[in-house]
């Protein structure tokens, strides 16, 4: 099975404990972090959504409150972006520890014809058993993209009567109070992110937290996070 092989492809990093140490001893001495990925707090994005899960349970913005989570857009026969997403987020849990379960990732198809919603399930579940699959019909995969500003198209395949999903790779991070504030692009190192999803678990779990991020914000941006 080839998400076996990737998971076996790609290996743990070798982390001292004291990574993890050093980074909570200087995060809680300061009064405002700053994040390694994309700080959009003030993008006004990912906030009128619903899609159902694999369940069939319709989410939305409301269901990401009380952990930091991770969301991103792809399909389960993604050659290569899809897969190593997951593996990545893999190693971030593991460098997170026993705190692991307080990141969320939610893995939303944008291909509904191909994925159904076993299938969506069965592919997150292969790296990671509480990540969510997010799998509806097309209108409500546009309306989703959309709030997200996030760009996705069908391509032509090689052979006749086959195709490819070309899709916005990198993933939106919420905090705990369910406010999407940073985008984390494809490819940033494991560590930077494992930074960010803590310095996100450091801040108070009240309404508050992250106010100063959010208190900057001026006029909504209506530029896409990532070019095509």
């Amino acid at each position: 099975m080839r998400v076996a092989s990737v998971v076996r492809s790609l290996r743990l990093p070798l982390l001292a404990a004291g990574l993890a140490l050093g980074l909570l001893a200087g995060c809680s001495a300061q009064s405002r972090m700053d994040f390694y990925s994309k700080d959009i707090a003030c993008e006004e994005l990912g906030q009128h959504w619903t899609m159902p899960d694999s369940a069939g349970t319709l989410r939305g913005p409301k269901d990401l409150q009380g952990q930091v989570t991770y969301l991103f857009f792809g399909f389960t026969s993604c050659p290569d972006v899809c897969p190593t997403t997951m593996v990545e987020l893999s190693q971030v849990k593991h460098l997170m520890g026993k705190d692991a379960d307080q990141l969320q990732v939610v893995f939303v198809s944008v291909d509904p014809a191909r994925d159904t919603p076993e299938a969506a399930h069965t592919y997150v579940h292969a790296f990671d058993p509480k990540a969510m699959a997010l799998v509806g019909d097309e209108a409500q995969l546009s309306a989703m993209a959309s709030d997200f500003k996030a760009f996705y198209e069908k391509e032509p395949g090689q052979l006749p009567d086959t195709y490819t999903m070309s899709h916005i790779a990198g993933g939106y991070v919420f905090d705990r109070q369910g406010r999407l504030r940073l985008f984390a692009p494809y490819g940033m190192p494991v560590e930077q992110l494992f930074s960010d999803v803590q310095r996100l678990l450091l801040e108070p779990e009240h309404p508050a937290a992250g106010s100063e991020a959010l208190a900057a914000c001026k006029l909504p941006h209506s530029a896409s996070v990532a070019a095509r």
